[in-house]
């Protein structure tokens, strides 16, 4: 009698007679009736696993190194068919010729019968292709369903802060979430730090769906999430998951089939002030309560770009690359100093029609939406649905019902571009001159330092300190 060792897969699609008792059962019966005894723990068995990538199947590694011990633990693993081995043609061959080279132990389909020749191994060889091609058009056929599926605005992931959901059915809002996601999108909108945010919620007992305290990445990522304004985003790629990329150019966007929890308006007015935003701080740069001067973010070296960094203790800013040993150059300097050289600037600038013009020249109208991406992927959509009817996967009925909703947002979208004004005019030079005026009062009094990042912000982009001199280049914009 020969020992084998026993291989089940399942994944979540599988219909019953996949099942890993319906497996295991004729594993045993076609074991029995040719000579092999199966022990109870060299039965391997997982569930909901693809059989795409092999390091994701625990039970299928802990087989491979069971297989490696001396002396061997088993003559032959038994599989119900060759996909349950691997539906990966390249892992296949990799791990069948490791079992029999290195290990002396065969893998066996008791559905799928090959002879022990050369034509045998043909014959595996075709099947496990088929098994992949298989593999890869079902992952197509779902892909092309579940993007379908996100265009007609079905919520395919689960619910987000704010709402639950029940299988099959569409989400629904949670009231006592709801009114915190309320708070946020309104705090943010009229000036709150995400940081600031984050703490009050956290003050208040609110904690996400997995129990855990809000963070700034969680507020920034609720600030981005269209959903709260009704709309479902899903990226067919996948590309995105786990990533804060939230403008994805393969990302669709549709209108969802449940209630919004706040306007279109408030989720655009967040919008503008998140952007705004990112133009002005650098990826990874500190939340405003944390930042230790009101400099702090602004100032780089002359000699290699880096960001000058305070230090408390000697109430000053060096070169972060300096403090770190990879630039040359010391710029220690006195924040006092630099404090009375940036004030005296600002106080110093006359404020022109020219001058406006210079640092209004390149910057983009805040107040403005482009709607060309929106349309783009309206029309891609359109194109889409089409498809799916001529290929016979959307009913004519259904493909009316996605053309009839489709073009009533792509008309909606074109009637807004016609009705946006886009201010193009610069801003008035008293205007301006009174903004100026309103940023060195604020660095003159004794408000916080989080106040006066926020004004000298407002207008200045960055201050890069030359050592040399012993001077500062401002480079101011609005």
């Amino acid at each position: 009698m020969k020992l084998a060792a026993v291989y089940i897969r399942v994944s979540t699609d599988d219909q019953a007679e996949y099942s890993p008792d319906s497996q295991l059962r004729e594993l045993k019966a076609w074991a029995a009736g040719h000579g092999y005894i199966i022990s109870p723990e060299y039965i391997f068995t997982d569930v909901g696993a693809s059989g795409r990538k092999a390091k994701k199947r625990s039970e299928f590694m802990r087989m491979i190194t069971a297989a490696k011990s001396k002396p061997k633990p088993f003559d032959a693993i038994l599989v119900w068919k060759f996909s349950r081995f691997a539906r990966n043609q390249e892992e296949s061959i990799v791990y069948k010729s490791l079992l029999r080279k290195e290990c002396g132990i065969d893998v066996i389909s008791i559905t799928e019968e090959t002879q022990d020749n050369i034509f045998g191994s043909l014959i595996e060889r075709i099947i496990e292709w088929m098994d992949e091609f298989y593999s890869i058009r079902l992952g197509e056929e779902v892909t092309t369903k579940m993007t379908l599926a996100a265009e007609r605005g079905v919520v395919q992931t689960v619910a987000p802060f704010g709402y639950s959901k029940k299988p099959d059915e569409p989400m629904v809002i949670v009231p006592d979430e709801a009114q915190w996601v309320k708070y946020i999108f309104d705090r943010f909108a009229s000036g709150g730090t995400m940081l600031r945010i984050a703490k009050d919620l956290n003050d208040n007992g609110v904690r996400t769906h997995r129990g855990n305290l809000f963070e700034n990445r969680t507020i920034e990522y609720i600030l981005n999430n269209p959903t709260y304004k009704g709309y479902v985003r899903w990226t067919p790629s996948g590309n995105t998951v786990g990533k804060r990329i939230y403008d994805s150019p393969d990302t669709i966007t549709s209108k969802g089939d449940f209630e919004p929890i706040i306007s279109e308006e408030l989720f655009e007015a967040a919008q503008i002030r998140y952007q705004e935003q990112r133009r002005r701080n650098k990826r990874g740069a500190k939340p405003e309560e944390q930042r230790k001067h009101w400099l702090s973010g602004l100032l780089y070296c002359s000699n290699c770009g880096a960001a000058l960094t305070y230090a408390a203790a000697h109430n000053g800013f060096q070169c972060y690359k300096y403090s770190k040993g990879t630039c040359k150059v010391s710029h220690y300097v006195s924040a006092r100093k630099l404090e009375a050289a940036v004030l005296s600037a600002v106080e110093q600038v006359t404020v022109t029609e020219s001058f406006v013009k210079d640092i209004t020249r390149m910057q983009p109208v805040n107040n403005v939406i482009d709607y060309s991406p929106q349309l783009s992927r309206l029309e891609t959509m359109l194109e889409r649905a089409k498809r799916a009817y001529t290929e016979g996967i959307d009913t004519l009925e259904e493909y009316s019902a996605n053309k009839k909703r489709i073009v009533a947002e792509i008309e909606e979208i074109k009637l807004k571009e016609t009705e946006q004004q886009v201010a193009v005019d610069l801003a008035p030079v008293e205007e301006v001159r009174q903004t100026f005026d309103g940023v060195v009062a604020l660095l003159k009094s004794d408000c916080s330092k989080e106040e006066k990042h926020r004004a000298i912000a407002g207008i200045v982009e960055k201050i890069i300190y030359k050592k040399a001199d012993d001077s500062i280049d401002i480079f101011f914009y609005l």
